[in-house]
């Protein structure tokens, strides 16, 4: 069963549906035709949105420079990207628009396949936030205990841990110390004037300096 077509004849790519069995849920995360669709469900209701080009775009650069800063800095990382994160037990699910394993790389270095009721959750989450959804969406990670979020909002990047399980807005990360954030928010605002290539290379540069 496909929900993307449904999806995309909505004028702001969100469709929210209620009283949705897990089973339900689960079938559409496993359909072929909605690889392409974020479904976040929380007890009954599913949330389906089809990111935009803007918001991948945003997702795939922050990704990018999240690798650049992990292999200057010569730190073990591991990429989720939009890996689900799913619990029956819980009765929630949905999909990061990245994460990545830095402290938990080599517990999960063996693994391909995700399982949240036994392996640990990403140590970082990127969402990228057009639409006010992160703030619905950093409930269901504080259940499955991601330690910390990065929200691209509003052209800011706002970094946020678990604490006390509860998010806190934080200066600085603790995943990725010293990562330059000012530095990221220059680079993207120049996304509209060089190719993506040219901005990863002037990232290098500039933290290599």
């Amino acid at each position: 069963m496909s929900v993307t077509t449904n999806i995309r004849e909505s004028t702001n790519s969100v469709v929210t549906l209620r009283d949705v069995s897990w089973e339900t849920y689960d079938r559409l995360r496993s359909a072929d035709g909605n690889r392409g669709v974020r479904m976040t469900y929380d007890h009954g209701v599913l949330i389906l949105m089809a990111p935009s080009r803007r918001h991948a775009r945003i997702a795939e650069i922050l990704g990018r420079l999240v690798f650049v800063w992990t292999e200057d800095s010569q730190i073990a990382c591991l990429s989720g990207g939009s890996t689900t994160m799913k619990s029956r037990l819980l009765e929630r699910g949905l999909e990061p628009d990245k994460c990545f394993y830095i402290q938990n790389e080599a517990a999960v270095r063996d693994r391909d396949q995700y399982d949240a009721d036994i392996d640990p959750p990403p140590d970082l989450v990127i969402e990228v936030d057009f639409t006010s959804m992160s703030t619905t969406r950093m409930a269901l990670y504080a259940e499955f205990h991601v330690p910390e979020i990065w929200r691209w909002v509003e052209n800011r990047l706002e970094v946020y841990r678990l604490i006390d399980a509860a998010y806190v807005h934080v200066k600085d990360s603790v995943s990725l110390t010293e990562f330059p954030l000012e530095l990221v928010l220059q680079i993207l605002e120049l996304r509209f004037d060089i190719d993506e290539t040219s901005l990863v290379r002037r990232f290098r540069s500039a933290i290599s300096e």
